[in-house]
């Protein structure tokens, strides 16, 4: 058996792919990255489509993905898959008839991000793709909201499973060095309320803002930094995902405030799951799935804005209790292993049936 796996971005964006290779290696089964070089960076090890499109531009951006989706199909063909992953709605949309009419039954589609099948226009291929594959995967219950009711849908969380079981049995320590370090780590992408966490803490010595990662926003936070005189804040671009832990172990909180909007509000992030597996209290947008879950598990803050942020957070870190915070972090993760063995036995009988 020969799979692929179509990915309509870099490798590097899209940690949760390694979640289904790593299923794969441990299976042994043949598969390929189909990949879309977007970032300009060519990575090794996947078939690339190097095409760099606007993203800003809707018209310039349609037009990329269906030259993407031709560019899978005819990979598909040409390495005669027996079975596919399809990632984001975009490239499951563009690839609905060819999929139901090569490929019922035989792909998994994988929905991590609302995006175009929120528009009216694409609903009826939306819901052919739906219908059509072996299973439904979505990365956070809070997508449920927004998709057809009609359809079951697992739950594939974005981390790695080993990293999990590790992080619940393992004892961890607080950080209680100075100055407080509040990081923003990964895709660097929305501007405004990450420029809202930088006003907040800006210039108090009792603080320091690092932003590790590139994005659309990553070089006007930078200027916009350098333009008001902002002292204690640092920026770093790429970096190797071997690196990751060591920058959150660095820090004291995670920033993972994101604006109002229904993306947004349904999404868990990466940040989110670094947090509970490293143990470093998050700073979260209320009324948002990952807002629910900080409240609900009492693993961070979860904000409206960011006013009076300097004091919260000084108040949340003096009375907290490390400890029964690790403990509530890991009930967390216990509950999210539990979908992750429901994922797995899907998976295995995606393998095993013909």
């Amino acid at each position: 058996m020969k799979i692929a796996l179509i990915i309509p971005n870099n490798l590097w964006f899209c940690p949760y792919v390694k979640i289904y290779t790593d299923f794969f290696d441990k299976h042994a089964i043949n598969y390929d990255v189909i990949s879309w070089n977007r970032d300009g960076k060519n990575e090794d090890g996947v078939i690339q489509f190097n095409y760099q499109a606007n993203s800003s531009n809707l018209c310039t951006l349609f037009y990329a993905y269906i030259r993407f989706a031709d560019f899978a199909k005819k990979n598909i063909l040409t390495n005669c898959y027996d079975k596919l992953v399809i990632f984001t709605p975009q490239v499951g949309i563009f690839l609905s008839r060819f999929l139901k009419r090569r490929y019922s039954g035989k792909y998994i589609f994988d929905y991590r991000d609302l995006s175009i099948e929120q528009k009216s226009i694409f609903k009826i291929p939306f819901i052919r793709l739906l219908k059509n594959s072996f299973i439904n995967v979505i990365s956070s219950p809070g997508f449920k909201r927004c998709l057809p009711k009609d359809y079951e849908y697992l739950i594939s969380h974005n981390f790695d499973i080993n990293r999990v079981k590790r992080a619940i049995i393992e004892d961890t320590e607080p950080n209680n060095s100075t100055p407080i370090r509040i990081l923003t780590i990964g895709g660097i992408r929305d501007y405004h309320s990450n420029k809202e966490v930088i006003d907040a803490l800006a210039n108090d010595p009792r603080f320091q803002i690092s932003f590790v990662g590139k994005g659309p926003s990553a070089d006007d936070l930078k200027n916009y930094s350098q333009n008001q005189d902002i002292t204690n804040i640092n920026f770093v671009g790429y970096y190797r995902k071997e690196e990751e832990d060591i920058y959150i172990l660095n820090a004291h909180l995670l920033n993972i405030f994101y604006p109002r909007k229904i993306s947004h509000d349904t999404a868990l992030s990466n940040r989110f799951y670094n947090s509970l597996i490293l143990k470093k209290p998050m700073i979260t947008t209320a009324h948002t799935i990952q807002g629910e879950y900080t409240e609900k598990y009492d693993i961070g803050l979860a904000v409206e804005n960011c006013d009076n942020l300097k004091e919260k957070i000084i108040d949340y870190l003096e009375n907290l209790d490390f400890k029964a915070y690790a403990d509530r972090c890991n009930n967390l993760l216990k509950e999210f292993l539990g979908d992750y063995n429901k994922w797995e036995v899907a998976m295995s009988r995606f393998i095993s049936e013909p």
